[in-house]
C-alpha cells in the first residue's frame, strides 16, 4: 500500500534531484514474470529510478543489515523491499537467503516483477563487476518447478550516472530487450551447472551493452577530462543535440570505447592525453573557468550585445532566484551538510542526501503553507501559493542557476582577457593541442571500427 502512496511523490522528487531520461521502456513485457538485472551504482536510488519507469509493482531486494528492527522491516516490506543477505554479514545471516530465494520463486511463479542486482555489490564505477550466479539459479529453479511453462523474462539494464552522488547530475537508464529463460531449457536439462554459467556469462555481456564501460580504472579521470573537453565537439560532428541526454549517453559510450581502444593499442597516447588533459583541467579550474568558455565559437560570440543580454538576465532574474532559494534551498543545504559529515561511503551518499532532502523539503513546504494560510486567511490565495508560487519558483531556480554560472564564467573570462591575456592565450593553445591529439587518435579509431564492426 505504502509503495503506491509514495511512488508519485518520489517520482517527481527524483526527476528534480537528477536530470533523468531513458530508452527501451517498451521492452518491458506486460504479460510475463520479469526479472530486472541492472548494474548497481547508487544504493537505494537504483531500484527507485527503475521502479519509476514500470507501471507494474516491482519487488526490490536490499542488503540484509538495513532490516534490523521491527519498524525498519515493517516499513521496507510495505514499500516492496525484501532482505538479501551477503557473505559479509556472516554465514548465519546468509542462511536466511533460503527464505528470500523462496520468495523470489513464489513471486515469479505468480507472474510478478522482481529486481535483482547480479553483481552482488554496489560500486560507483563505470564498469561491470563479474556477475554472481544467484539470479540464474533463481530463475532456473523457478522454471524447473513450473516445468519451464512460466517463460520468465530477464531484462538487462544499464544505469548510467555522470556523477551519482551529485544533485542535478545526469542519469540515463538503458533498458535492453528481454531474454527468455525458456530458451535455455534444453541446455539446463542436459547440464544444469553449464546452463547457469552460460546464462550468467550471456547476461553479463548483455548488461555491458547498455552501459558506459571503462575497462581500466586508470582511465577514469581521462574519461572525465575528455567528456568535458571534447564531448560537445564529438556530438556536434555527428549532427546530434548536445543537450539531449540520450545523445549524450551514446556519445559517452562511444568515448569509453575510444579510450578502451587507445589503452589497448596505443597506451603511450593514453598516458599523453591523460597527462595533458589533467594539467589543462587543473589550470582552468585554478582560474575559475570551465572548458566550454574557451570553445572558439563561444569566444567569437562574445559581444556588447551578449554582455547586455547577460546583464539583463542576471539583474532581472536574480530577485526571483533569491526568492526561490529561500523557499526551497534550506532543506537541501541542511541535508548536504549532514551527509558531508556523516556519510563516509560514497555509494550511500546520494541515497541519504536525496531521501533526507525530500523529507525535510516536505516538512519545510508544509510549514510555509501553514504560515501563509495563517497570515493570509484566504483559501484562494493559499491555493495559489501552493500550486503556483512554490513549484514555479522551484523550477525557475533550477533553470536559472546553471544560466547564472555560465554568465559569471563569461564575465570572469572577459576580465582575464583584459588583465591576463597571456594566460588565456596559453589555455587556448593547450586546448587546441589536446583536441588535435584527440582527433588524430580518433581517425585511427574510426578506421579500426570499420574493420571491427563488433565494437
Amino acid at each position: 500500500m505504502l509503495y503506491w502512496i509514495i511512488r508519485p511523490f518520489v517520482t517527481v522528487f527524483f526527476r528534480v534531484f537528477y536530470q533523468y531520461d531513458y530508452q527501451g521502456r517498451n521492452n518491458i513485457p506486460l504479460d510475463h514474470p520479469v526479472v530486472f538485472a541492472p548494474n548497481h551504482v547508487n544504493a537505494f536510488i537504483d531500484p527507485v529510478a527503475l521502479g519509476m519507469l514500470c507501471d507494474r509493482k516491482i519487488r526490490f531486494f536490499a542488503r540484509g543489515d538495513v532490516f534490523k528492527g521491527w519498524l525498519a522491516r515493517k516499513t521496507l516490506n510495505s514499500m516492496g523491499v525484501s532482505p538479501m543477505y551477503r557473505i559479509q554479514e556472516g554465514y548465519t545471516e546468509l542462511k536466511k537467503n533460503d527464505k528470500t530465494f523462496e520468495e523470489c520463486r513464489s513471486l515469479l511463479s505468480a507472474g510478478k516483477i522482481i529486481l535483482l542486482f547480479p553483481e552482488g555489490i554496489c560500486v560507483q564505477e563505470r564498469r561491470l563487476r563479474p556477475l554472481k550466479k544467484g539470479l540464474a539459479r533463481i530463475v532456473f529453479q523457478t522454471e524447473e518447478l513450473m516445468d519451464f511453462k512460466k517463460d520468465i523474462m530477464v531484462i538487462p539494464v544499464g544505469l548510467n550516472y555522470t556523477a551519482a552522488y551529485k544533485f542535478r547530475s545526469k542519469l540515463f537508464i538503458d533498458i535492453g530487450k528481454p531474454v527468455s529463460v525458456k530458451e535455455y531449457e534444453a541446455r539446463f536439462k542436459q547440464d544444469k551447472v553449464r546452463a547457469i554459467n552460460e546464462f550468467t556469462k550471456m547476461l553479463e555481456q548483455k548488461m555491458a551493452e547498455h552501459m558506459v564501460v571503462l575497462k581500466n580504472t586508470d582511465n577514469d579521470q581521462l574519461f572525465l577530462n575528455l567528456e568535458e573537453i571534447y564531448m560537445y565537439q564529438w556530438l556536434k560532428n555527428k549532427g546530434q543535440n548536445t543537450n539531449d541526454l540520450n545523445h549524450s549517453y551514446h556519445g559517452s559510450r562511444e568515448l569509453a570505447l575510444f579510450i578502451n581502444y587507445l589503452d589497448e593499442h596505443k597506451p603511450e597516447l593514453t598516458v599523453s592525453l591523460r597527462d595533458k588533459s589533467t594539467a589543462y583541467i587543473r589550470k582552468i579550474r585554478g582560474n575559475g573557468l570551465r572548458d566550454h568558455l574557451l570553445r572558439p565559437e563561444n569566444i567569437e560570440n562574445i559581444s556588447i550585445g551578449t554582455f547586455i543580454r547577460d546583464y539583463l538576465i542576471i539583474w532581472l532574474g536574480m530577485p526571483l532566484y533569491l526568492i526561490g532559494l529561500v523557499l526551497h534551498y534550506p532543506p537541501y543545504f541542511l541535508s548536504k551538510k549532514i551527509c558531508d559529515k556523516k556519510i563516509k561511503n560514497i555509494e550511500f551518499f546520494a541515497s541519504v542526501y536525496a531521501n533526507l532532502a525530500m523529507v525535510l523539503w516536505g516538512i519545510y513546504a508544509s510549514i510555509q503553507i501553514v504560515a501563509v494560510g495563517l497570515a493570509l486567511r484566504d483559501w484562494m490565495l493559499l491555493s495559489l501559493y501552493t500550486v503556483m508560487v512554490l513549484p514555479l519558483t522551484g523550477f525557475f531556480t533550477l533553470w536559472y542557476y546553471p544560466v547564472k554560472e555560465k554568465i559569471f564564467g563569461r564575465w570572469r573570462l572577459l576580465r582575464m582577457v583584459r588583465k591576463e591575456r597571456s594566460v588565456v592565450e596559453e589555455l587556448v593553445r593547450e586546448r587546441f593541442t589536446i583536441i588535435s591529439e584527440i582527433e588524430n587518435c580518433k581517425r585511427e579509431f574510426d578506421n579500426y571500427l570499420k574493420t571491427k564492426p563488433q565494437l
